[in-house]
């Protein structure tokens, strides 16, 4: 009765006496049959999200212009807005973009480690590994999408890519593009040095990436995933992009200690130390991104480290985790491994590693919230790259030195 009254304005009577008396009908008109009919359609798209009707087909009393619409289609137009807002939302948290810093950050610290030791690095080429290297990462997340659609464990991922455009071969074609950029990007800057241990390591690191998630050998699915990110990013990428980041003879012959140094190019302590910061840092995002999936991954199968911990277990090797990279830096810093503004630079990283400690500690134990746990470990991921960068270049100057 309350809604025929709100569509037709019309006033029905009770159906019980005992409730209220019965009131007089007035006759139902063409207009009011119009409302009703529209009060209906307003539901019916209030329900599925969606604009089903075109207001000025059906309302017969439509607004001058100038004045208010009303109520029914400003609701409709707020949950259509609201609609967009949330898928826009969905393709960001698909798209992931401050994921890609597993890819620049290699690139920075490799190249600051050479200014460290030089004084000198080629910033154009290492613009171009930097893009080379999203392009990579863009390939390594679309196509981890695409092989996770494949065994299910991404049903009911509502930021999936393949979920969100309902064509996993489309992103599948997406993912080996990007592939093909990077591979082509990577091949012209290397051959500028021709060290082919950079272009070997960066190799083994690539295939790591595809063994991760890709079939037949999908290791992620056996609890590889963590131990295969800390080489592919820590043992292989960084040392690469150092090498590979080396002054050319025609770049350093204004120096011959510089020239000289560049043509041996060795993989120095300072530089396996730095490689395992950064495998640590990046394998600690991976880690935190299995905090909310662990009925997920149960179900498809999937042995990752939390199904297999326990988020209490869990919590405490991520402590650890936080805890290690700072120790090291203190101890290469002691043995004379690194130069000792990179403990400076280090410094300012510790609160947004107090920021992840803090998140998973109030978190833990609901699952929904323990989804943006990863934000704050690719935040402190990001933020620890560039303050080690930051501390390394500044080991240049006499002032800091």
């Amino acid at each position: 009765q309350a809604i025929i009254s709100m569509a037709t304005g019309v006033r029905p009577a009770c159906i019980g006496a005992r409730v209220c008396p019965a009131v007089p009908l007035r006759r139902v008109g063409f207009h009011d049959r119009v409302r009703s009919a529209r009060f209906v359609t307003v539901a019916a798209e209030l329900a599925a999200g969606v604009v089903l009707t075109d207001d000025k087909n059906l309302n017969v009393n439509a607004q001058p212009e100038g004045q208010a619409l009303p109520l029914e289609t400003k609701v409709t137009s707020a949950v259509v807005d609201d609609d967009n807002v949330k898928r826009k939302k969905l393709w960001m948290a698909a798209i992931k973009p401050p994921m890609y810093s597993v890819g620049f950050i290699p690139v920075l610290v490799g190249g600051a480690a050479v200014f460290a030791e030089l004084g000198m690095v080629p910033w154009s080429r290492c613009l171009g590994f930097v893009l080379a290297a999203i392009s990579v990462i863009a390939w390594l997340n679309l196509s981890n999408d695409a092989f996770d659609a494949a065994t299910g464990v991404d049903r009911t991922k509502p930021e999936s890519i393949v979920n969100l455009t309902g064509n996993r071969g489309l992103v599948l074609a997406a993912a080996n593009t990007f592939l093909l950029v990077g591979l082509t990007s990577l091949t012209y800057l290397l051959t500028a040095t021709g060290d082919l241990r950079a272009a070997g390591m960066l190799a083994v690191a690539i295939v790591c990436g595809y063994v991760y998630q890709g079939p037949p050998f999908r290791l992620s699915y056996k609890g590889m995933g963590e131990p295969l990110c800390f080489v592919a990013f820590g043992l292989m990428a960084t040392p690469a992009f150092y090498l590979a980041l080396q002054p050319t003879p025609a770049v350093a012959a204004g120096a011959a200690a510089v020239a000289a140094a560049a043509a041996v190019a060795p993989i120095t302590p300072l530089v396996w130390t730095l490689g395992v910061l950064v495998g640590i840092t990046t394998t600690v995002i991976l880690f935190c991104s299995h905090f909310h999936q662990i009925e997920g991954d149960k179900a498809a199968g999937k042995r990752s480290p939390l199904v297999r911990l326990g988020i209490p277990r869990a919590m405490q090797v991520l402590r650890v985790s936080l805890l290690v990279p700072y120790l090291l830096a203190v101890g290469g810093c002691a043995a004379g491994l690194m130069p000792a503004t990179t403990l400076l630079g280090l410094a300012l990283s510790v609160p947004s590693a107090l920021g992840v400690w803090k998140y998973a500690v109030a978190h833990q134990n609901n699952v929904a919230t323990l989804a943006f746990l990863k934000r704050f470990a690719t935040k402190w991921h990001i933020v620890f790259g560039l303050c080690l960068v930051l501390g390394l270049m500044a080991s240049r100057f006499p002032l800091m030195a």
